[in-house]
């Protein structure tokens, strides 16, 4: 067994000890019970010469999923910071913003971090502003975080963050400012200034929706739009996960290509936008996560071979879920990062030798017919057609994370895949002019007008196109009762059909 291949494996040890703890209670006793069975085979290797390299690493990646098991154990409770009976009772707290500001029309929500490394959620009223880096001091209610529905585990997701309270509109009196990582201050405001400029240019609710689409917000979309995005199964272009940031990134390569750039060059450019969508948007962990998985996927494209990309997903996925193994458990958006970036590397080549395919059979359907007559070609070296690029990737990533997106959300969109064909070839192009607008806005009132013109135009059809297939009779459905059966049956089929396609011979694929 090759080296790069036990690697693989003790990596993927590790993901599977913290997805069995993030799903049982904690046992200890069990740690150790698989810890001891690993170090055991692992001694007995030593006695089989034939079979010691496999044996030694069966018993190595059992010690390692005990450990990934002990470190999810570990993470389970809460920092210190705060007496664990304060929920209900009136406290006076001092703490640092940790994060941008989320503004909503009626109020503003921002995490305050205490000393002991607990956060707390802060809702208050809309003004006075709080930025990044503030010293506070609240005085206030502490109430622990409900589930307001029992599909939903509320409590759960804001835990995979260290939040365990939560605060209604307390006294707040500001200390000091200027805290913080002198960094992200920089990327907070240079984000919140981007902005505004943005707001200049475009009227709502293209503002809104370019808003979503460069930086991730979603305040000041309408009720009616969230659903509409929902319906088409589109949300993920304005969300900052790897589902998103992959998906761009694929029609982002696939358009540079269609205008004739160098495969070669097409690579730094959309290395240097995911970058650049990275650093504006204030590089949060989410999005230095979604980052990650999005330039895995084009790396996996330039290697050429899914197996030179295979360690670098497990360790990426390892990595993160060491600094953080809640993760894998609770956060919907990471899930998703994972599942999108495995099926573009993996799923797409075998999307495109289905539709390679099926499309060979409706040619010689058609050509059967008599409807067209035969005609020579010549073969068509390099370049994917453009739309057909951006259909099979739209596709892996979709099949990929249909399962999670029903379990999840128990809605099945059925327009989804039309719906991101229409709409994400433009995307690319969208975020360019929009990028363009804001940073001209800095050096001429002219020339950013003229770029959000363009950029009006796109979000105008981008617009247009989400609320038509919004509009189509039984553009989605609601399957609550498949959730489960989705989630197991579905990965489990990819599991399989993954391991038969790559486990045949070259000349059986």
């Amino acid at each position: 067994m090759a080296k790069s291949q036990i690697f693989f494996w003790l990596l993927t040890a590790f993901i599977a000890g913290i997805a069995v703890a993030s799903f049982l209670p904690p046992l200890l006793p069990l740690v150790w019970a698989v810890f001891i069975s690993g170090g055991a085979l692992a001694a007995f290797a030593g006695l089989r010469p034939a079979e010691r390299v496999l044996i030694s690493v069966i018993g190595f990646a059992l010690m390692v999923s005990a450990f990934g098991m002990f470190w999810f154990m570990r993470s389970a409770g809460p920092p210190a910071g705060l007496p664990p009976d304060s929920a209900g009772k009136a406290v006076s707290l001092r703490g640092l913003v940790s994060d941008d500001p989320s503004r909503r029309a009626a109020s503003q929500r921002f995490m305050l971090r205490l000393e002991g490394g607990t956060h707390i959620l802060v809702t208050t009223r809309p003004y006075p502003e709080y930025r990044y880096g503030e010293a506070l001091t609240l005085g206030g209610r502490i109430e622990e975080p409900e589930n307001f529905s029992d599909d939903f585990d509320y409590r759960a997701y804001l835990a995979k963050d260290d939040i365990y309270f939560v605060m209604a509109f307390p006294n707040i009196e500001r200390v000091a400012v200027g805290g913080g990582n002198p960094l992200y201050r920089f990327l907070f405001s240079l984000k919140r200034e981007f902005s505004g400029k943005l707001s200049r240019y475009l009227a709502e609710p293209h503002a809104a929706f370019m808003a979503g689409l460069l930086l991730g917000e979603r305040q000041s979309f309408s009720p009616e739009f969230s659903e509409q995005l929902k319906t088409t199964g589109t949300s993920h272009i304005v969300a900052l996960s790897g589902y998103n940031i992959t998906i761009v990134a694929e029609a982002l390569m696939s358009t540079l290509m269609f205008l004739f750039l160098p495969f070669a060059w097409a690579f730094w450019v959309a290395i240097a936008g995911i970058v650049a969508f990275t650093l504006l948007t204030g590089a949060a962990a989410s999005v230095v996560r979604a980052a990650v998985m999005g330039v895995l996927v084009l790396v996996a494209h330039r290697a050429g071979r899914v197996y030179r990309v295979r360690n670098a997903i497990a360790f990426a996925a390892a990595a993160m879920l060491l600094a953080n193994p809640k993760l894998l458990r609770f956060d919907v958006g990471f899930q998703l990062s994972f599942f999108a970036t495995l099926g573009l590397v993996y799923g797409t080549p075998l999307i495109e030798r289905a539709y390679n395919r099926a499309s060979m059979r409706l040619a010689l359907f058609v050509r059967d017919l008599g409807l067209v007559r035969e005609r020579r070609e010549r073969p068509r070296r390099g370049r994917k057609p453009f739309l057909k690029g951006v259909f099979i990737s739209t596709m892996a990533a979709q099949l990929a994370v249909l399962p999670l997106i029903v379990y999840h959300f128990g809605t099945l969109s059925l327009v989804a895949p039309i719906a991101n064909l229409a709409i994400l070839p433009v995307i690319p192009t969208t975020m360019f002019f929009g990028f363009l607008s804001g940073g001209l806005a800095f050096v001429s009132d002219a020339l950013a007008s003229a770029a959000a013109a363009a950029a009006w135009a796109l979000l105008a059809y981008e617009l247009g196109a989400i609320g038509f297939f919004a509009r189509l009779p039984y553009a989605a459905l609601a399957v609550p009762w498949l959730g489960l059966i989705a989630l197991l049956g579905g990965y489990a089929f990819a599991g399989w059909r993954l391991w038969h396609d790559y486990r045949q011979p070259p000349s059986s694929a």
